[in-house]
């Protein structure tokens, strides 16, 4: 039991490196700011997007258990549920990454428009000052 333990805690407690590491990298203009709202939305989709991927992982670890060990039982749904969840959140995160925000932060201080799929998620809650968890 300790052996396969030992992975699965291990994975589980290296995944909240990054998060917190997302998490606590706000730019600090001021709050009504549009470049400040922009940068608290790429930050709240990374950390989901890290999240899902997080549960996901959980998910295909579980299944490679299962699989190690024979039991063929629901190891096809229990793929399907950590994979789905994986991919999404991985999406996520690439979408939402800093190399983007930064592009996005730039061209909108140059004067472009932001874009379409920034303008349609930004809400009043991103203009506001954004608690970071310690």
């Amino acid at each position: 039991m300790r052996p396969r333990l030992l992975p699965a805690c291990l994975l589980f407690v290296l995944s909240f490196g990054p998060l917190r590491r997302a998490v606590g990298q706000a730019a600090a203009p001021p709050p009504r700011d549009t470049a400040y709202a922009v940068h608290n939305l790429f930050r709240e989709r990374r950390f989901k997007g890290l999240r899902d991927s997080g549960y996901g992982m959980a998910g295909l670890t579980g299944t490679g258990f299962e699989l190690m060990h024979g039991q063929t039982g629901a190891w096809v749904l229990l793929g399907l549920l950590g994979a789905v969840p994986t991919a999404l959140g991985t999406r996520q995160y690439f979408r939402y990454s800093q190399e983007r925000e930064g592009g996005v932060v730039r061209q909108y201080e140059q004067g472009w428009p932001l874009p379409s799929y920034v303008r349609r998620r930004l809400r009043p809650k991103h203009f506001k000052a954004m608690e970071v968890p310690q």
